[in-house]
């Protein structure tokens, strides 16, 4: 057995251990990865305000807030400028994810 071979072991006896993946917590990855590629796209064009990004998107400022702040917490997206109270938010040069 390589090294390599050791930790895809490992995963598969995870695997079975766990179980399959509920369907519920595919459905929400799903959705979390719908919202973030609409932001993404939204972002394409410039930075922008998260209730400019809400209503380009079509999504509610509420989701769209709390996954702007999950994409800056990791790197996604970073403060560009300021508009009166509201943070503008851009796309980093290179997405780590």
């Amino acid at each position: 057995m390589t090294a390599v071979d050791k930790p895809r072991n490992k995963m598969l006896e995870l695997k079975e251990r766990r179980g399959p993946v509920s369907s519920a917590l595919l459905e929400s990855v799903r959705q979390n990865n719908a919202v973030k590629s609409a932001i993404k796209k939204s972002l394409a064009g410039g930075a922008m305000t998260v209730p400019e990004i809400a209503e380009a998107s079509g999504m509610p400022t509420k989701t769209i807030l709390w996954t702007v702040t999950a994409m800056r917490k990791y790197g996604s997206v970073v403060e560009d400028s300021t508009d009166g109270s509201y943070v503008r938010y851009a796309l980093v040069a290179k997405d780590p994810r």
